[in-house]
Protein backbone atom coordinates (compact mmCIF):
# COMPACT_ATOMS: atom_id res chain seq x y z
CA UNK A 1 0.00 0.00 0.00
CA UNK A 2 1.45 2.97 -0.84
CA UNK A 3 1.34 6.25 1.69
CA UNK A 4 2.24 9.59 1.94
CA UNK A 5 5.34 8.53 4.11
CA UNK A 6 6.55 6.52 1.54
CA UNK A 7 5.56 9.46 -1.23
CA UNK A 8 7.60 11.95 0.84
CA UNK A 9 11.28 10.97 -0.17
CA UNK A 10 10.71 10.27 -3.91
CA UNK A 11 8.60 13.51 -4.34
CA UNK A 12 11.28 15.52 -2.73
CA UNK A 13 13.98 14.16 -4.58
CA UNK A 14 12.12 15.14 -7.12
CA UNK A 15 11.95 18.52 -6.01
CA UNK A 16 15.30 18.99 -5.80
CA UNK A 17 16.47 17.93 -9.24
CA UNK A 18 13.67 19.79 -10.46
CA UNK A 19 15.38 23.02 -8.97
CA UNK A 20 18.63 22.07 -9.34
CA UNK A 21 17.94 21.14 -13.21
CA UNK A 22 16.86 24.46 -13.23
CA UNK A 23 19.12 26.68 -11.64
CA UNK A 24 22.20 24.46 -14.30
CA UNK A 25 19.72 25.90 -16.84
CA UNK A 26 19.92 29.08 -16.28
CA UNK A 27 23.64 29.19 -15.65
CA UNK A 28 24.42 27.55 -18.97
CA UNK A 29 21.91 29.82 -20.91
CA UNK A 30 22.97 33.22 -19.48
CA UNK A 31 24.76 33.25 -16.07
CA UNK A 32 24.10 31.81 -12.93
CA UNK A 33 22.23 33.02 -10.07
CA UNK A 34 24.45 36.03 -7.95
CA UNK A 35 22.49 38.38 -6.27
CA UNK A 36 23.37 41.82 -6.70
CA UNK A 37 24.53 43.63 -3.60
CA UNK A 38 22.79 46.57 -2.06
CA UNK A 39 24.98 48.93 -2.75
CA UNK A 40 25.59 48.04 -6.49
CA UNK A 41 21.89 48.55 -7.39
CA UNK A 42 21.83 51.75 -6.43
CA UNK A 43 24.80 52.64 -8.16
CA UNK A 44 23.32 50.86 -11.01
CA UNK A 45 19.70 52.58 -10.55
CA UNK A 46 21.98 55.87 -10.56
CA UNK A 47 23.56 55.37 -13.49
CA UNK A 48 20.39 54.13 -15.10
CA UNK A 49 18.74 57.56 -14.52
CA UNK A 50 15.56 56.00 -14.72
CA UNK A 51 12.33 58.47 -16.08
CA UNK A 52 8.95 58.04 -15.14
CA UNK A 53 6.67 55.68 -17.77
CA UNK A 54 10.11 53.82 -18.94
CA UNK A 55 9.73 50.17 -19.60
CA UNK A 56 12.62 48.24 -17.83
CA UNK A 57 14.00 45.11 -18.87
CA UNK A 58 16.02 43.04 -16.24
CA UNK A 59 17.26 39.77 -18.08
CA UNK A 60 17.70 37.17 -15.34
CA UNK A 61 16.13 38.66 -13.02
CA UNK A 62 17.14 36.35 -10.63
CA UNK A 63 15.32 37.07 -7.43
CA UNK A 64 13.54 40.47 -8.90
CA UNK A 65 16.08 42.92 -6.73
CA UNK A 66 16.17 45.54 -9.66
CA UNK A 67 12.73 45.54 -11.29
CA UNK A 68 10.96 46.38 -7.62
CA UNK A 69 12.99 49.39 -7.81
CA UNK A 70 9.93 50.91 -8.60
CA UNK A 71 11.29 54.77 -7.15
CA UNK A 72 11.14 55.94 -10.25
CA UNK A 73 7.49 55.12 -11.55
CA UNK A 74 9.03 52.68 -14.23
CA UNK A 75 7.18 50.05 -14.94
CA UNK A 76 9.55 46.58 -15.48
CA UNK A 77 9.84 43.04 -16.76
CA UNK A 78 11.84 40.74 -15.77
CA UNK A 79 12.39 37.94 -17.35
CA UNK A 80 13.75 34.26 -14.62
CA UNK A 81 14.13 30.54 -16.19
CA UNK A 82 15.96 29.16 -12.77
CA UNK A 83 12.70 28.19 -10.86
CA UNK A 84 13.76 29.59 -7.29
CA UNK A 85 15.06 32.82 -8.59
CA UNK A 86 11.72 33.03 -10.34
CA UNK A 87 9.58 32.22 -7.32
CA UNK A 88 11.61 34.91 -4.76
CA UNK A 89 11.30 37.24 -7.65
CA UNK A 90 7.25 36.77 -7.60
CA UNK A 91 6.77 36.60 -4.14
CA UNK A 92 8.92 40.34 -3.65
CA UNK A 93 6.41 41.65 -6.22
CA UNK A 94 3.67 40.08 -4.53
CA UNK A 95 4.80 41.55 -0.63
CA UNK A 96 6.24 44.87 -1.96
CA UNK A 97 3.09 45.78 -3.91
CA UNK A 98 4.62 46.66 -6.98
CA UNK A 99 2.83 44.68 -9.16
CA UNK A 100 0.88 46.90 -11.08
CA UNK A 101 4.11 47.62 -12.41
CA UNK A 102 6.45 45.00 -12.37
CA UNK A 103 5.79 41.23 -13.96
CA UNK A 104 8.04 38.61 -13.69
CA UNK A 105 8.19 36.53 -16.34
CA UNK A 106 9.25 32.60 -16.34
CA UNK A 107 10.67 32.59 -19.68
CA UNK A 108 13.87 32.57 -21.73
CA UNK A 109 14.89 36.28 -22.64
CA UNK A 110 16.66 35.24 -25.70
CA UNK A 111 13.21 34.74 -27.00
CA UNK A 112 11.56 38.10 -25.99
CA UNK A 113 12.04 40.90 -28.16
CA UNK A 114 13.44 44.08 -26.77
CA UNK A 115 11.67 46.23 -28.98
CA UNK A 116 9.26 47.95 -26.38
CA UNK A 117 12.21 48.57 -23.76
CA UNK A 118 13.81 51.37 -23.03
CA UNK A 119 16.55 50.52 -20.59
CA UNK A 120 18.07 46.96 -20.44
CA UNK A 121 19.32 45.73 -17.21
CA UNK A 122 21.89 42.40 -17.04
CA UNK A 123 24.20 40.91 -14.95
CA UNK A 124 25.48 37.90 -17.38
CA UNK A 125 28.79 35.94 -18.23
CA UNK A 126 31.00 37.07 -20.83
CA UNK A 127 30.21 34.24 -23.13
CA UNK A 128 26.45 35.56 -22.56
CA UNK A 129 27.45 38.98 -23.25
CA UNK A 130 28.92 38.06 -26.75
CA UNK A 131 25.69 36.66 -27.88
CA UNK A 132 23.82 39.06 -26.34
CA UNK A 133 25.28 42.28 -28.47
CA UNK A 134 23.77 40.99 -32.29
CA UNK A 135 20.53 41.13 -30.26
CA UNK A 136 20.56 44.25 -29.25
CA UNK A 137 21.97 45.39 -32.52
CA UNK A 138 18.77 44.29 -34.14
CA UNK A 139 15.88 44.65 -31.47
CA UNK A 140 16.96 47.38 -28.76
CA UNK A 141 15.33 50.95 -30.30
CA UNK A 142 16.95 54.10 -31.04
CA UNK A 143 17.55 56.52 -27.69
CA UNK A 144 17.43 52.66 -25.38
CA UNK A 145 19.98 52.40 -23.05
CA UNK A 146 21.78 49.03 -21.99
CA UNK A 147 23.34 48.31 -18.79
CA UNK A 148 25.53 46.00 -17.57
CA UNK A 149 27.25 45.00 -14.71
CA UNK A 150 30.31 43.35 -14.19
CA UNK A 151 30.95 42.41 -17.87
CA UNK A 152 30.78 45.13 -20.96
CA UNK A 153 30.09 44.13 -24.46
CA UNK A 154 32.72 42.92 -26.51
CA UNK A 155 32.76 44.84 -29.44
CA UNK A 156 31.11 48.46 -27.88
CA UNK A 157 32.98 50.77 -26.08
CA UNK A 158 30.57 51.94 -23.17
CA UNK A 159 29.08 55.76 -23.16
CA UNK A 160 30.08 55.62 -19.24
CA UNK A 161 31.67 53.23 -16.80
CA UNK A 162 31.03 52.88 -12.91
CA UNK A 163 33.35 52.26 -10.68
CA UNK A 164 34.21 53.95 -7.62
CA UNK A 165 37.30 51.88 -6.20
CA UNK A 166 39.04 49.30 -7.43
CA UNK A 167 37.09 46.38 -5.50
CA UNK A 168 34.06 47.82 -6.62
CA UNK A 169 32.93 45.42 -9.54
CA UNK A 170 32.27 48.02 -12.62
CA UNK A 171 29.03 49.26 -14.63
CA UNK A 172 28.90 49.86 -17.43
CA UNK A 173 26.45 52.08 -19.52
CA UNK A 174 25.89 51.96 -23.28
CA UNK A 175 23.21 54.37 -25.35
Amino acid sequence: MITVETLILPLAFLFLLLLASSLAWGAVSAAPWVPLKSRDLARLLALAELKASELVYDLGCGDGRIVVARLYGVRAIGFEVAILPYCLAKLRVLFSGTGGFVKIRYKNFWSAPFNQADVVFCFLTPSAMARLEEKLDHELKPGARFITYAFKLPHRSPTLKSQPTANDLPIYLYT
